[in-house]
């Protein structure tokens, strides 16, 4: 037993030791006079190997690859210290076309190309008076309630009724008197109805309408303190000052914030107004809200372990000019997490999501120029 406790606590420590190593492919392609010369295959080589870290940045996002322009002079001057390990993977001479090709993955030391992307941000190379505070407010939620309504259906009908008579009325018959001795014979007048014969026709028009109304969710609201000291360090080691909510934020804004986002997707004009007054007051210029809405755990089909996705949503306010703007968004993303249970999948995507939210959020205020 204890050796298969040292076996996964050794695999953990490796796998955190390689969380900063990233694998990527690229393909160089370079034009030749005659013959292709080995100063011809370098230079497919380094294209290949820049073109692995471009491709990096690319999938990485939009904010990720506008950044990447602004430090790949500096990856070109110095490879060796961004990339780990080149492996060729296909080489291909067309010597019609002249021209040379070369496919290669690498492994790339992540954490060094953020610190060169941290380096080249407004926010650090500023010094430390004109770094902007900052204020962020992680929201974790899952649903609790959804209500449902059935279809209301309205139901109209007009009817058209056509009667016909045939025969109606009475007949009276001859009144007359005999008198013959002492016999008197009356003949009386008789009254004859005939019988009433209808024939009816119905037209129907049938119309109407239906109403649906749509669902009403309501969402529980999760801690994210235990996710807070990491998150931070993402804002600070980019060079922005965070300032910690509590602190800057009046007593019941979080309250009105807790109690809009546990009814809908977004703040009150109500809660917003007194937000800004609040950043104002403390000197705050940037705040940055963001939600984590928790999906239904399901089975992953690969591992039959637990999988829970966490969807994230986010924007960023400058609140220093007369108006509050808006100066970035991160669109909503999903990741996800598996793990053995519930509980602990949940508290993984939440960490994990809040993690490369915060890293999305300064890749995008970097490629804004914001400081």
């Amino acid at each position: 037993m204890k050796k298969i406790l040292l076996l996964l606590i050794t695999s953990l420590l490796s796998l955190s030791s390689q969380a900063q190593v990233v694998n990527a492919k690229g393909v160089g392609t370079v034009s030749y006079a005659n013959v292709v010369s080995q100063a011809d295959k370098d230079r497919a080589y380094r294209s290949a190997q820049v073109a692995s870290i471009e491709r990096y940045f690319a999938e990485a996002g939009e904010a990720e690859a506008e950044n990447f322009d602004a430090i790949q002079s500096k990856i070109e001057e110095n490879l060796d210290k961004f990339i780990m390990s080149t492996t060729v993977l296909n080489e291909q001479d067309q010597p019609g076309m002249r021209k040379y090709s070369v496919a290669v993955r690498t492994e790339l030391n992540v954490a060094k190309l953020r610190i060169a992307l941290r380096s080249a941000s407004k926010a650090s190379q500023a010094g430390p008076a004109g770094n902007s505070p900052m204020v962020y407010v992680f929201l974790g939620r899952e649903v609790a309630a959804v209500k449902s309504f059935d279809d209301r259906v309205v139901k109209r009908a007009e009817v058209k009724l056509d009667s016909d008579v045939k025969a109606s009325g009475t007949t009276r018959g001859s009144e007359g008197e005999n008198i013959q001795g002492n016999n008197i014979s009356t003949s009386a007048s008789k009254q004859k109805t005939s019988k009433v014969s209808v024939n009816q026709s119905i037209n129907v028009e049938t119309g109407g309408s239906t109403n649906r109304k749509s669902d009403e969710t309501s969402y529980r609201m999760l801690s994210m303190a235990s996710h807070k000291t990491a998150v931070t360090s993402v804002f600070s080691q980019s060079g922005f000052q965070v300032a910690d909510p509590d602190f800057v934020l009046a007593d019941g804004d979080m309250k009105s914030v807790n109690a809009d986002f546990s009814k809908g997707s977004d703040l009150t004009p109500s809660t917003m107004r007194a937000l800004v007054l609040s950043l104002r007051k403390a000197g705050v210029p940037l705040f940055v809200l963001a939600t984590f809405d928790v999906g239904v755990a399901a089975q992953d089909p690969s591992t039959g372990l637990q999988r829970v996705a966490v969807t994230v949503t986010g924007r960023v306010l400058d609140v220093s000019g007369a108006l509050p703007r808006e100066v970035a968004s991160v669109p909503p993303v999903q990741y996800f997490a598996v793990a053995p249970d519930n509980a602990i999948a949940t508290t993984k995507a939440l960490k994990d999501a809040s993690l490369l939210a915060a890293k999305e959020i300064v890749s995008r205020l970097n490629a804004g120029g914001i400081h």
